[in-house]
């Protein structure tokens, strides 16, 4: 049932758990689906995306990716 939900996730947010953002804790709702991801949308330099990947292995919520982008600045 998990994976049939996991499944339906990248189709409707409203399948979605919860996700924990690795860097602050908070819970978040990943917006992973067929169509792409809100994260896409937010601009980071190269360095910081890399830095982030090097830093990290799972989703980081808005707020993070947020102050992420403009420390990058």
């Amino acid at each position: 049932m998990a994976s049939l939900r996991r499944a339906l996730g990248y189709i409707s947010l409203r399948w979605k758990d919860p996700s924990t953002c690795e860097a602050c804790g908070n819970e978040f709702t990943c917006g992973a689906t067929i169509t792409g991801c809100w994260c896409m949308q937010v601009k980071l330099p190269k360095e910081t995306r890399v830095r982030l990947r090097e830093q990290y292995k799972d989703c980081l919520c808005r707020g993070c990716l947020d102050r992420a982008r403009v420390e990058g600045q």
